[in-house]
């Protein structure tokens, strides 16, 4: 039996490293922007009307000549459309992939270049629903400050912290539709409001 994968390696595997990636270096990036456009060419010719319109007995050059023609250029920014949905629907397909498998909204906006709130709102639902609170942290909380009480709770639908609470001046508010991605985010939005919502003499305690 192969000793690699050992328990260690299964306990590993469920592990999200960090970084879990390197960005590509300049060779690399050059190969691949060089790949893709050999794609996008080889593409461009099976859409362009004018590649598919040669007779033929047209030259083998054919194709790699009218490639100076406007029209087809065309066909090639359609074809770059075409690559980049497929990215994208590609991306979409990976997202739950890795949420299922441990990876939360910060580290998605991270491979995707945007924000954990734009991750979010791209994929609402590529964190696991079944997803627990980091380790040895409660499903439910309560915190106590400037008078006012919130309550803190994972929603393991979205993968993240919700708060609700009540001011010392008897005002409601809670996260809205907003979940943070740890339960200390979740706990400083809440404070603020209640700060927000101290009687003058609570403010400063």
């Amino acid at each position: 039996m192969n000793d690699f994968y050992s328990d260690a390696f299964a306990a590993d595997m469920e592990q999200i490293r960090d970084p879990a990636w390197t960005d590509p270096d300049p060779k690399q990036a050059k190969q691949l922007r060089r790949q893709v456009s050999d794609l996008a060419d080889a593409l461009a010719d099976q859409l362009s009307t004018r590649v598919r319109a040669l007779p033929a007995d047209a030259p083998d050059d054919a194709p790699l000549v009218v490639r100076d023609a406007g029209d087809w250029n065309l066909s090639r920014i359609r074809a770059l459309r075409e690559i980049r949905t497929a990215a994208e629907e590609l991306a979409d397909e990976t997202a739950p992939a890795a949420g299922i498998r441990g990876a939360g909204y910060p580290q998605l906006g991270d491979a995707w270049a945007i924000t954990r709130q734009g991750a979010r709102k791209k994929w609402p639902h590529a964190v696991s629903a079944m997803s627990a609170p980091p380790a040895g942290q409660e499903i439910r909380t309560t915190i106590e400050v400037f008078g006012g009480t919130a309550d803190l709770s994972w929603h393991a639908s979205e993968g993240g912290w919700w708060w609700i609470g009540q001011g010392a001046d008897g005002a409601a508010g809670d996260a809205e539709e907003t979940t943070y991605d740890t339960r200390e985010e979740a706990a400083a939005n809440a404070g603020a409001f209640l700060q927000q919502h101290a009687l003058p003499t609570e403010r400063t305690s």
